[in-house]
């Protein structure tokens, strides 16, 4: 492995930081997968803890915030023992970051797998940073890039950041008290009901809604008393609590 640049190596300093001066724990992983997309970069990073032996698995926490209206847990449970990355890792000893074009073959690109991932969350080229995990699990942070792959220097980045994330891993209190992505399926919220409730929690009126997602102010006011319905809320504020406890928005307002 070549020395990282001058660059680089800032990033997995200021990475370190970050982990290191956080003060509430439960913030950690969010902030890692915000920065892992910004240094790579990627379009999206999610910390995935999987039940091989059992089949079953959860997105815990990703970025970026849309993240939050995909249905991850249902392409993980679907598809993991399919997926190439996922399948190395379970089955080797291997804690090396790797990318799917390393171990996928074209039965991969042709699967139905590959494209209900494409068609739900837009995934093209991944890249695995793999932490620690017991027997029979498999966890780590799959990275997603639409239109090129990753290249050696992105490989370098990966290994160093992994390492960081895998101390950061080993520490099971932390793990235990990162929020899962909430699925808006388990509440029956469509869509547009989510792209309406991720603007009600930057706080925007029915009217500047509409504007922003070209729909009728009287349709938003309809897609919020959807929303209260299916969150069983009376008022706004409640709504949004609600929604924030479920994992289905980000725990404060996104800044615009």
């Amino acid at each position: 492995m070549t020395a990282l640049s001058g660059r680089d190596a800032k990033l997995i300093h200021d990475l370190a930081k970050a982990i290191l001066t956080e003060p509430e724990p439960v913030r950690v992983w969010p902030l890692l997968m915000e920065r892992l997309t910004t240094d790579l970069p990627a379009d999206l990073a999610v910390l995935v803890d999987l039940d091989w032996d059992v089949g079953t698995g959860h997105a815990l926490t990703g970025k970026p915030d849309w993240l939050h209206q995909a249905p991850l847990d249902a392409l993980i449970n679907a598809h993991m023992r399919v997926h190439p990355l996922l399948r190395h890792y379970a089955h080797t000893a291997d804690r090396t970051p790797l990318t799917l074009d390393e171990v996928a073959d074209d039965r991969w690109w042709k699967s139905e797998a590959y494209r209900a991932g494409k068609c739900a969350i837009g995934i093209d080229r991944q890249l695995a940073l793999p932490l620690s995990a017991g027997a029979g699990q498999v966890r780590g942070v799959i990275m997603s890039r639409s239109g090129h792959g990753f290249s050696d220097r992105d490989l370098e980045y990966a290994e160093l950041a992994r390492s960081l994330l895998d101390t950061v891993s080993a520490h099971e209190g932390v793990m235990l008290s990162l929020p899962r992505l909430g699925d808006p399926a388990e509440y029956g919220i469509t869509p547009r009901e989510m792209a309406v409730l991720a603007l009600l929690n930057r706080g925007l009126t029915a009217y500047a809604i509409g504007s922003r997602l070209q729909i009728a102010e009287k349709t938003v006011v309809k897609h919020k008393e959807n929303l209260y319905k299916k969150l069983r809320a009376h008022d706004r504020v409640t709504a949004l609590n609600k929604a924030r406890a479920a994992g289905l928005i980000s725990s404060e307002p996104p800044a615009d």
